[in-house]
């Protein structure tokens, strides 16, 4: 290869070329049946989550460049009725999947207490974009899915939780693994993919925390893009710099040789990342999850008593990632719609008046709205370490209304209907109900059934070409 190993670098493989060989190992965990149908479900999610979004503006305007940017009409662009090439399939996909903050979140322990380690599901559009340029199955993308979720957990395990780096900085090593996988590199060409993946993927903190912008929603499908592209250079033999992960001047801020990068490639032990692939049923932040299905149960007890209210105790999980949202000023009283869907007051206000959470609810600037900023100023937040005892593995809430009168309205939720069990995964039910909600205006109900089947159980020998077609088709 083209600008391969120099003489004099330390005898043994880099860190690098460790995930590598791991990233395109058969383990037999990337192939059990049950974690691959929970892959299929996310994937499911995902698709869902791409078409109901193509209305969205962020990422209906990604769209429109990537039209006017052309290119081989090789992958779908999901919702829309063209094929772009496949970096900007990448691209505009991973905008769409992002766009209403819906798709899947994952919680893990993260220094002792339960953290939020991101959406892999970010990186569904390279599964889909490798598969179809390579020729391969669905089940080979599902499969590959199953890797990059182990492999996002495992970066994100050697991220510190005071990093200043953002946890989407994973995916530039995740989406060059599965596009890699997928294209069927050899061992030597997936290093240096992954290579030029991590060159690419330090992203700042500052684009989740502070005044939120559209790069909350734009950052993990920019980065993937560009491993992509880098994958498909590394295929042709264009390399990156192996010592990447193990160099003083490489990524040691971002990923901590401390907290042992062998973690990273070590044999599968445990429950894979993917089980813990929680669902959202609600256009919002995912630590918000419960605090909607809560406010949705009481607002039935509420809606006709909005004047009475005189507040809202809002209480949440006490570990330290609820605490910091908590703390950030800039949601509390919401200026943008990437404030609104990631604030505790809003979001509990609008769905104890309205009993909904849709689109609507973002509409006109609904949380810049005299009488909802004037309820939303009523909702006190609070934490409780009992509660989070309650509730492994979730962030769940406990809602109290307090009317003049000093009656009171309770509410609880420890567990939100996208919950991810450890021994069953997700509902089943829950996936298909969202998915036919989702794609209610761009796929008629035989469709987005035969989508859901193909998704599930018949399409997974079939080329993944032909699912994109269906959606083409539809």
């Amino acid at each position: 290869m083209a600008g391969g190993k120099k003489a004099g670098r330390k005898s043994g493989p880099t860190s690098i070329e460790h995930i590598a060989a791991w990233t395109l190992s058969d383990d037999p965990v990337f192939r059990d049946p049950k974690y691959v149908r929970q892959s299929a479900l996310v994937m499911l999610d995902s698709i869902g989550c791409m078409i109901v979004a193509r209305n969205a503006h962020t990422a209906g305007e990604v769209v429109k460049l990537v039209d006017e940017l052309g290119g081989r009409p090789a992958c779908a662009v999901i919702g829309y009725r063209f094929r772009t090439s496949a970096p900007n399939a990448v691209l505009a996909n991973g905008a769409l999947v992002r766009a209403l903050d819906l798709n899947d979140v994952m919680f893990i322990q993260k220094e002792g207490h339960l953290s939020v380690g991101g959406h892999c599901s970010d990186n569904a559009p390279v599964a889909i974009a490798a598969a179809e340029i390579a020729g391969a199955s669905w089940r080979e993308a599902l499969e590959a899915f199953v890797m990059g979720y182990q492999l996002f957990g495992r970066l994100r395990d050697v991220m510190p939780f005071d990093s200043s780096w953002d946890g989407t900085s994973a995916s530039g090593l995740v989406a060059a693994a599965m596009a890699g996988r997928l294209l069927k590199l050899d061992p030597e060409r997936q290093a240096h993919a992954l290579a030029y993946g991590a060159t690419r993927c330090s992203t700042p903190k500052i684009v989740r925390w502070g005044d939120l912008s559209a790069m909350k929603n734009l950052a993990n499908a920019l980065i993937a893009e560009e491993a992509f592209r880098g994958t498909m250079l590394a295929a042709r033999g264009v390399t990156g710099p192996l010592e990447v992960l193990d160099h003083k001047g490489g990524l040691h801020q971002v990923f901590d040789p401390k907290l042992d990068l062998s973690r990273i490639w070590s044999p599968m032990a445990g429950l894979p990342q993917v089980m813990l692939a929680n669902v959202k049923t609600y256009p919002c932040i995912g630590t918000a999850q419960t605090t909607i299905k809560a406010a949705l149960d009481a607002h039935s007890r509420v809606k006709d008593r909005v004047s009475e209210i005189k507040r809202i105790v809002v209480t949440m999980a006490d570990v330290p990632m609820i605490a910091n949202q908590q703390a950030e000023e800039s949601r509390r009283v919401p200026t943008t719609r990437e404030d609104a869907d990631h604030s505790f007051t809003f979001l509990p206000a609008v769905v104890l008046a309205e009993g909904e959470i849709t689109d609507r609810q973002f509409a006109n600037q609904r949380w810049m709205q005299a009488d909802m900023v004037a309820l939303a100023s009523k909702v006190e937040l609070a934490l409780s370490k009992d509660l989070a005892a309650r509730a492994p593995g979730s962030m769940p809430c406990h809602l109290k209304v307090e009317f003049n009168d000093g009656s009171e309205v309770v509410s609880e939720c420890l567990y939100p209907p996208g919950h991810s069990y450890p021994d069953t995964g997700l509902d089943t039910a829950v996936v298909e109900e969202k998915f036919r909600h989702c794609t209610a205006g761009f796929l008629s109900a035989p469709a987005a059934d035969r989508i859901i089947a193909h998704v599930l159980k018949d399409g997974w020998n079939a080329p993944t070409t032909t699912l994109t077609q269906m959606l083409l088709d539809a």
